[in-house]
C-alpha cells in the first residue's frame, strides 16, 4: 500500500521525556563538535549571500529574528519582550537581547541546556534582562504576554502543531510577531524519500514535520498573518558525498548511544535536503 506524507509524518513520535533526554545527552557534544564557537548556536549554519565565515553563518538566523522584531521596538526597547521557545543554551536569546536592548525569556525542556544558558549570562549585564526556564513549550506555565515569540529548530518537536499556534496567538500581544525557522516536509515525496524522512524524524526525536502549506494554514486559523517567508534550503552545507554515503551505511547499525541517533538522523536529513524531500525555511507571522 502506498505511503502518504501524512502517514510518515505520524509514523514516528517522540514523547516529552524522550526529547528532554535527547538534549540532556547531546547538548555538550553539539557545542563541542558542531563548530558554533562563541555563538552558542545549536541550529544550522546558513551560508547565504554575504556570509563569509562560520561565525556569520551561525549568526544568520539570530539576525533574521532580530530584524523581524526590530519594527516592534518603541522608545524604550526594554519594554519589548521576546520568548524563545526551545532556546537551546541561550545563544539566540542573548544575542537578540544584546543587539536590540530588549528583555528575553528562554524556554527549554532540557535541564542541561537551561543550566548552561544561565551560566553563560551569570554576572553579566544581561542577567537583568534575560532569564531561562525549564518547561515544556507545549504546555507553558503562566509567563504573561510577549511582543515576539521565536522557535528555531524547535517547532518540529511540538506534539500538536495546531495547539502550538493557538497558544502562540494567546501569548502574543496585538501586532506581536512569531518567527519560526525549521525543517518542513516537501511535496510529492517518493516512497524511498518517505523512508528517509522517517529515519530523520526518529533520529532527531521529531513530531511535527509538516509541509509549509500545512503550517501556513494552521497559523492563519489562529489569526496569524504571514508577513515574511524565506526559503533557505540552498544555503545549507552538508557532508561531502563520500562521507555522507559512508555515514549513511554506518548509521544503519542500531547502536544505543544518543549521539549516534543524532548522527543517523542528521545523515538522513542531508539526503532529504539534497533531494528536496525536506526544505529549510523561515516564517514571520504577525498577530492580527
Amino acid at each position: 500500500m502506498k505511503e502518504t506524507n501524512r502517514e510518515v509524518a505520524a509514523a514516528t513520535g517522540a514523547e516529552t521525556e524522550q526529547i528532554a533526554q535527547y538534549y540532556d545527552a547531546n547538548t555538550r557534544k553539539f557545542l563541542r563538535f558542531g563548530g558554533a564557537g562563541d555563538t552558542a548556536a545549536i541550529h544550522r549554519a546558513i551560508w547565504a549571500p554575504g556570509v563569509s565565515n562560520r561565525e556569520e553563518a551561525f549568526l544568520y538566523l539570530n539576525r533574521l529574528v532580530a530584524n523581524a522584531i526590530r519594527p516592534l521596538l518603541g522608545a524604550d526597547p526594554q519594554q519589548t519582550r521576546l520568548i524563545d521557545l526551545g532556546c537551546g543554551v541561550g545563544g539566540t536569546a542573548t544575542f537578540i537581547a544584546n543587539e536590540l536592548g530588549i528583555r528575553a525569556t528562554g524556554i527549554s525542556i532540557s535541564e542541561t541546556q537551561v543550566a548552561i544558558a544561565s551560566e553563560r549570562i551569570h554576572n553579566t549585564a544581561l542577567q537583568q534582562r534575560v532569564d531561562f526556564l525549564r518547561a515544556n513549550f507545549d504546555s507553558l506555565p503562566q509567563l504573561g504576554q510577549a511582543d515576539a515569540l521565536c522557535a528555531i529548530e524547535s517547532f518540529v518537536h511540538t506534539r500538536d502543531a495546531n495547539e502550538f499556534f493557538a497558544q502562540a496567538a494567546v501569548i502574543l500581544k496585538p501586532k506581536g510577531r512569531l518567527i519560526i525557522c525549521d525543517d518542513f516536509l516537501g511535496e510529492n515525496i517518493p516512497k524511498r524519500g518517505l523512508r528517509c524522512v522517517a529515519r530523520f524524524k526518529k533520529g532527531w526525536q521529531l513530531n511535527s514535520l509538516l509541509t509549509a502549506k500545512e503550517v501556513e494554514r494552521l497559523a492563519a486559523r489562529h489569526g496569524l498573518e504571514l508577513v515574511e517567508s524565506h526559503t533557505l534550503t540552498e544555503y545549507l552545507r552538508g557532508f561531502p558525498p563520500v562521507l555522507r554515503w559512508a555515514l549513511s551505511s554506518l548509521c544503519t547499525i542500531p547502536l544505543p548511544w544518543a549521539y549516534w541517533h543524532n548522527l543517523a538522523g542528521g545523515t538522513a536529513l542531508q539526503l532529504c535536503v539534497k533531494r528536496r524531500w525536506t526544505e529549510y525555511r523561515a516564517f514571520v507571522w504577525e498577530k492580527i
